[in-house]
């Protein structure tokens, strides 16, 4: 049984530890603000992006480009977005679980990787995988300037036909206490994908008129010159949305651990110092006893 002393050292370690972790959720919570705010600006761009992702679409109808066939599937890549540090609860393994289950339903497909976040890098390599760019240093502080350089590398990749389909796993910021791993196809544009995507980030947009708009476009100087500049512009917009609300996401779920592990220590101290006045309070009634024994004995 651990003595009165060493409960009084583990009292003060828990202690210290709450203040820790106090701190850092209390960080967090400014973090998070922060992310969501950048999310909430940046989700009505997101939304039109899509809605001209959906508008490109239609033109596969009449014109044929690389972007807009759905060709066979043999070769994909997976954007997969982590966090560069833990302490943040499950995020890391939701989006873990999350690319495994994707990877089992794509079952037969050779897979490659580009990952954002270093624990995203290590969960990839976990599974084996061929990662063929990591971006860690994106996340600290997210710009489009950063993310350009990802937008291109998979548009090039497409075009030459190394892949036939690009895929972002990514954690959708939903509440404080709720962020919901998600998986979006960004290339090729195919029309489902798109109004699923939109149907996900609007359940009610799928009724607007200017999304199920059926007009028809004229583009110049040739939807080929068009497209190749066009798509690479609304890629990095999704990534970039991606990579916003994966951080928002993340500072979440990092503040609602800290909480969780400052309401344990609390816990935890108060169990400590009941357990050390039960052995203070017991030392205190032997000492009694004895001197009440002796005190009879003397009497004798």
């Amino acid at each position: 049984m651990a003595s009165a002393r060493d409960i009084q050292r583990r009292i003060k370690g828990v202690r210290s530890t709450g203040k820790i972790t106090r701190a850092m959720e209390m960080i967090s919570a400014v973090k998070m603000r922060r992310a969501v705010s950048a999310v909430m600006n940046v989700r009505p761009y997101a939304k039109s992006v899509l809605v001209v992702l959906r508008q490109l679409a239609m033109v596969e109808r009449s014109e044929s480009h690389p972007f807009l066939t759905d060709r066979p599937v043999k070769k994909a890549i997976y954007v997969v977005i982590g966090s560069n540090r833990g302490l943040c609860g499950s995020f890391n393994s939701q989006v873990s679980r999350r690319l495994r289950t994707v990877l089992e339903e794509d079952r037969g497909r050779e897979a490659e990787y580009v990952t954002i976040g270093r624990k995203a890098d290590a969960m990839v390599r976990r599974l084996g995988g061929d990662i063929i760019a990591s971006f860690p240093d994106i996340l600290p502080a997210p710009e489009v300037s950063k993310i350009r350089p990802i937008a291109k590398l998979l548009v090039e990749r497409f075009l030459s036909g190394e892949t036939d389909r690009v895929v972002m796993v990514y954690t959708d910021f939903v509440s404080v206490l709720s962020q919901v791993v998600k998986v979006r196809a960004l290339l090729p544009i195919v029309e489902k994908d798109v109004l699923k995507a939109l149907h996900e980030m609007y359940p009610d947009t799928g009724t607007d008129e200017a999304v199920r708009s059926d007009a028809e476009y004229v583009i110049e100087p040739s939807s080929k010159e068009v497209l190749d500049g066009l798509v690479l512009q609304l890629l990095t917009m999704e990534l970039y949305h991606g990579v916003l609300e994966s951080n928002a996401s993340k500072e979440a779920a990092r503040m609602m651990a800290m909480r969780n592990a400052t309401d344990a220590a609390k816990d935890m101290v108060s169990g400590l110092t009941l357990a050390y006045n039960q052995i203070r309070q017991a030392k205190i009634t032997a000492e009694i006893a004895e001197l009440s024994a002796g005190k009879a004995a003397l009497e004798n």
